[in-house]
């Protein structure tokens, strides 16, 4: 549903109480109307979503976050898959991974897969728990402000959907050199993949907020929300401390996170990280991300390389893929930050609407260039054969992945909210 400027919201006593926000993107100022279970508010605006009414209950979440903790041990403990060659077999667990990219001096993208494929995903996961469960029997878990802001921050860094997705392409690749057989670890993996979904779309972050902090003061006035617009970047809270209190205007009430009226030096820090990402690009695709070698024999492949001999070998679906999320996303990033960039400098008013979408679109779908990083990590796990077959990475995949992660903190570092004060300043 669509926020409006009319209605107003009762409390659970029945008398009214207004409630304002501010949109995150592009810092206008609404009254949230009184939402239905599973109702969604989004800005008139812009179209960003500024409320949502979950589930008050923690049970689903919990049981989720349990569940899931449960898979992602069993992803851990048996083989994604298993690859029979010449009579011998192998298998790769997601550590197999990290361990073969250390193996091979790769220190970097070991880190990369560690800590987006294995730390963050179960952080996310235990820190629910943390919280939820105490919750739950009517208790404040222990530091419950800090770990649910932890929880919050490295949940988009947990990239379980796309290792499955470089799990998938890893299988339909190596069908033409061996015989490739799932795990059964490859099957509690994809399970996680759904549970960690599905806990995240029933959890209700506003209605944990209240509860682990249920001193936090009334929502401001309309007036002083629409003078001061200071939103809190951590949980959301458009609430700003009491006045003559110096050492409270800097933090949230709520989160205790530092209070920014916008991100700091958005423009500059953007355009700094992407142009070491664009420059970084260039030996990205000049240089060898990975080596196979048959027999003794083999030849390094670029990106594009890559892409052409899976078009030789008929797998033009996979090819396909491998081209979008290889080159397409990235060039896609850096065009669109460009373009946000200079929109904002020359202060164009057109199109507003249509250029904050371009930046929710850079910010779902950016992180899905990191396929190939983990394409390249469970290749060299898993294809170890010595002198029969061997996949070694190369340092095109490092330059890669130092442009995935440039282009992410990027797209972090760019304020949406800048898109729209040309307009702003001319309305009034």
């Amino acid at each position: 549903m669509e926020c409006r400027h009319t209605p107003r919201a009762e409390n659970v006593s029945g008398s009214i109480q207004e409630s304002w926000t501010l949109c995150h993107d592009c810092h206008g100022a609404f009254r949230l109307p009184e939402l239905p279970p599973g109702g969604v508010a989004r800005c008139p605006r812009c179209g960003a979503e500024l409320a949502r009414r979950g589930n008050a209950s923690p049970d689903a979440p919990l049981a989720l976050a349990l569940t899931g903790l449960i898979l992602y041990i069993m992803a851990n403990a048996q083989p994604l898959l298993i690859l029979r060659l010449g009579g011998r077999q192998l298998g790769n667990t997601l550590l197999d991974g990290v361990v073969a990219m250390t193996r091979e001096g790769m220190w970097d993208l070991a880190l990369l897969v560690f800590l987006t494929s294995m730390l963050f995903p179960v952080l996310m996961l235990l820190g629910l728990i943390h919280i939820l469960l105490p919750l739950k029997f009517g208790h404040k878990p222990r530091q419950g402000v800090r770990v649910f802001r932890m929880v919050l921050a490295v949940t988009p860094w947990s990239m379980v959907g796309i290792y499955t997705l470089g799990l998938f392409v890893a299988y339909v690749k190596l069908t033409s050199m061996a015989s490739v057989l799932p795990g059964m670890a490859l099957f509690a993996f994809f399970g996680l993949l759904l549970i960690s979904s599905a806990a995240r779309a029933t959890l209700n972050p506003a209605r944990i907020w209240e509860q682990l902090s249920p001193a936090t003061p009334p929502p401001p006035s309309a007036d002083r929300l629409q003078r001061d617009r200071i939103l809190c970047h951590a949980c959301g809270l458009p609430a700003l401390p009491p006045r003559g209190n110096p050492d409270a205007e800097r933090h949230c009430l709520r989160c205790h996170a530092r209070l920014h009226a916008r991100k700091t030096a958005s423009l500059t820090r953007t355009w700094a990280l992407l142009w070491t990402a664009t420059l970084l690009y260039i030996p990205a695709n000049l240089y060898p991300v990975m080596t196979v070698i048959k027999m003794g024999r083999g030849q390094p492949d670029t990106i594009l390389s890559g892409v052409k001999h899976l078009i030789e070998s008929g797998m033009w679906p996979l090819a396909l893929l491998v081209f979008v999320a290889s080159i397409v996303v990235p060039v896609m990033k850096i065009v669109i930050l460009m373009f946000l960039l200079i929109s904002v400098k020359r202060g164009s008013i057109h199109r507003c609407r249509d250029r904050t979408l371009l930046y929710r679109v850079l910010e779902t779908f950016g992180h899905w260039s990191m396929v190939d990083i983990f394409l390249v990590s469970i290749l060299t796990a898993l294809v170890d054969f010595g002198s029969l077959a061997l996949i070694k990475p190369g340092i095109g995949a490092s330059f890669f992945a130092a442009v995935v992660v440039l282009t992410l903190f990027a797209a972090r570092a760019f304020d949406p909210r800048l898109i729209w004060d040309p307009l702003n300043e001319t309305k009034a």
